[in-house]
């Protein structure tokens, strides 16, 4: 091979990892590093909410450290966090998109905030964006500590490493409970602005 062909094969190679890399990567990521919070209109009259996405909205207790819980544990492996759009999948009829009247898809501005968005790796369990909106704590320890007591067959391992054994069963650790703070927080349903519609 001499050096013009080199030159072309390198060029080639530049253009096809190059151009791509531009496009998927390089432009969305400073079109939502320099995204601001979009205040909602008068008209709108949303209670409770001045501007979307609201960095207060779904904080629960030690939910921040319970952050660090998930990542630790490994449960983005299994577990999304996006509400796909109707088209691209059933997750709205399975009822993933939150309460009845606030049910909708996951918008880019929903991860606004956070340092890492958690999309998840592959969807073996359920999709967790709404999990703080289709669950109590009871519900979220019971899961944890004995899966297949709640879903026969569940391929979900059991957490109880965050359990401490007490005469009456198991009781949550200070982990066990961050975790279950950080999953009553993802409430990804605060209601859309007009303008970001």
């Amino acid at each position: 091979m001499n050096r013009k062909q080199l030159w072309k094969l390198l060029s080639g190679l530049g253009l096809a990892f190059g151009v791509p890399w531009f496009l998927m990567i390089l432009i969305p990521y400073f079109q939502q590093a320099t995204a601001s919070p979009v205040p909602y209109s008068e008209e709108e009259g949303v209670d409770g909410f001045t501007v979307y996405p609201d960095p207060s909205y779904g904080t629960v207790g030690a939910s921040d450290y319970g952050l660090k819980i998930y990542e630790r544990e490994g449960c983005a492996y299994c577990h999304t966090q996006v509400v796909r759009p109707t088209y691209a999948g059933p997750d709205m009829w399975l009822g993933w998109g939150g309460g009845p009247e606030t049910a909708r898809e996951t918008r880019p501005q929903d991860f606004a905030g956070e340092a890492f968005a958690h999309l998840g790796y592959q969807r073996i369990g359920q999709d967790l964006s709404n999990v703080g909106t289709r669950s109590t704590r009871e519900e979220l320890h019971r899961v944890l500590s004995d899966p297949g007591s709640v879903s026969t067959g569940s391929a979900m391992p059991s957490y109880r490493h965050l359990y401490r054994k007490t005469d009456s069963g198991w009781a949550p650790t200070g982990d066990a409970e961050a975790l279950v703070d950080y999953l009553l927080s993802r409430k990804k349903d605060q209601p859309l602005p007009d303008s970001v519609r």
